[in-house]
């Protein structure tokens, strides 16, 4: 009896930790991936190749907001001081994707209230937990960001 509760235990521990998709979790979850990423976020984090550059962010962009539905739609909304002129505010907004093996977000925008429409982009998901959600993006000259949301 020890030696099958052992293989059962065993057997439950390598099969949990072969589910963990994420680099950084969860290993288990009953609430679906689109459930857990629809949510209105902050950014908690911001590491630029390795660099925590979240308070010059929040200085640069203020109050940034990404909102994701479950539908698939997303916003993104801040606002730049450009003195002496005051406050710009932004509002970004469009669509979003997981792929198939659910391991990468990708973000299509459609319309931007200043500047030119970005070209989509991907971020590889890192961690998806209802109250903590990190994504990872590389530019094109290899540039690394991270960004690490908490609810808003």
């Amino acid at each position: 009896m020890k030696k099958l509760l052992a293989f059962i235990f065993l057997s439950s521990v390598l099969f949990f930790s072969e589910c963990k998709k994420y680099p950084e979790g969860p290993s288990i979850s009953f609430r679906s991936k689109k459930e857990r990423i629809a949510n209105t976020w902050k950014i908690d984090a911001l590491l630029i190749n390795g660099v925590d550059s979240a308070a010059y962010y929040n200085n640069v962009l203020k109050d940034y907001t990404l909102t994701l539905s479950k539908s698939g739609s997303y916003t993104i909304s801040y606002y730049v001081v450009v003195p002496p002129f005051g406050n710009i505010t932004n509002l970004e907004s469009g669509s979003w994707t997981l792929t198939s093996d659910k391991k990468t977000i990708t973000i299509n925008p459609s319309s931007i209230s200043v500047g030119s429409v970005p070209s989509p982009s991907s971020w590889q998901i890192l961690k998806l937990y209802e109250k903590d959600f990190r994504v990872r993006s590389f530019d094109a000259n290899g540039k690394k960001t991270e960004y690490h949301f908490i609810p808003k």
